[in-house]
């Protein structure tokens, strides 16, 4: 080892200090004490990652996405503003909706789908600031987990093929799991309020409809 990077770091556990010695190519030893704090940056800053983590083809609409601890969450701005809908045997087709994120979470090796979360956002180019409401309808925990029942969802070895999740989701038969008539300013129950809305435009649920839940879709990103 070259004498000018001959370096030490001695640990007090008594003083809670560390101290820090490098002796050059002359034998002149020089001795400096530092926090815990920045020795803990000058270690973290130093640290070199060559790895690359792609995150492939992305899902059609997707605003954004996280890759951590073996999964990928994609966030999908749903890009309809209208699904096929069933409650207790009644099909509502082409059924009017509020603009809807949601989140779906992959394995990055199986591609099995392992969470999957929903909130509805005001109908604008989506910030972190965009304001999100509740979930009017049923399904939909407070958590802004999506329930499926016993439905089983399929697996996506191609996440550029998960924006077709969403249609799947809405597609499911709907009962009245998790609704509240307080989450819609009319107070109507879940079959009044499809009746009431099935030839309403989109705009209407923002108007008459939807209850601000007091976040924001970085909250919802972020697990809030």
């Amino acid at each position: 080892m070259r004498g000018e990077l001959d370096t030490v770091i001695r640990l007090s556990s008594e003083r809670a200090e560390i101290t820090v010695e490098q002796t050059d190519e002359a034998g002149v030893t020089a001795r400096k004490s530092m926090s815990a704090e920045s020795f803990a940056k000058c270690v973290l800053g130093s640290r070199f990652d060559e790895t690359a983590h792609h995150t492939g083809l992305l899902p059609e609409n997707c605003i954004a996405a996280t890759v951590s601890d073996g999964r990928t969450v994609y966030y999908i701005r749903h890009p309809r503003l209208c699904a096929d809908v069933s409650y207790f045997g009644t099909e509502y087709p082409d059924f009017p909706l509020p603009r809807l994120v949601f989140a779906f979470g992959l394995d990055t090796q199986s591609g099995k789908v392992i969470s999957r979360k929903l909130c509805v956002v005001k109908d604008e180019r989506p910030t972190p600031e965009t304001p999100t409401y509740y979930y009017p309808f049923s399904n939909v925990f407070q958590s802004s987990d999506i329930c499926i029942g016993n439905n089983e969802l399929p697996t996506y070895k191609d996440p550029a093929r998960l924006h077709t999740l969403a249609d799947y989701i809405l597609r499911l038969p709907n009962n009245n799991d998790m609704f509240s008539e307080t989450h819609n300013r009319l107070g109507l129950g879940y079959r009044d309020l499809l009746e009431h809305l099935k030839d309403k435009p989109s705009a209407y649920y923002y108007t008459d409809v939807l209850v601000p839940n007091g976040k924001t879709l970085k909250d919802f990103m972020n697990g809030r």
